[in-house]
């Protein structure tokens, strides 16, 4: 028993590893939002509240984001914030940035009643 706790709580550490940190308040009405290392994406019926991925740059690093989607009602951004709480770039669908100063950046996306679906990719080069 012990032995199966113990791998259970290793496979969810590992989970949590593989996809960074990743976390939000929000209330979603049939659907769901998904992460990976280098993405967010949802689709749902209504989603209000906000969810996020935290990256890290180290020196001579560039993040490009992508953030598009489908709206059918309602409002959603995604917001780059820094280290400090301080939003320093706010995007609406079909933006493309790109960031190079070295820093923790969280990456949130924020709906108001949003119907539809949105996807916000990254990479770093």
């Amino acid at each position: 028993m012990m032995k199966k706790m113990g791998l259970l709580f290793l496979s969810v550490l590992m989970s949590l590893y593989l996809v960074g940190c990743t976390g939000g308040s929000y209330v979603i009405t049939i659907g769901e939002i998904n992460s990976t290392k280098n993405s967010l994406s949802g689709e749902y019926n209504q989603f209000s509240g906000h969810y996020y991925a935290k990256v890290k740059l180290d020196n001579q690093e560039t993040l490009v984001l992508n953030f598009s989607a489908e709206t059918k009602k309602g409002e959603l951004i995604a917001r780059v914030i820094d280290s400090d709480g301080k939003t320093i770039k706010t995007l609406k669908p079909g933006d493309t940035v790109e960031l190079n100063q070295s820093g923790q950046y969280k990456l949130q996306i924020e709906g108001e009643k949003h119907q539809g679906s949105f996807t916000m990719s990254w990479e770093i080069e």
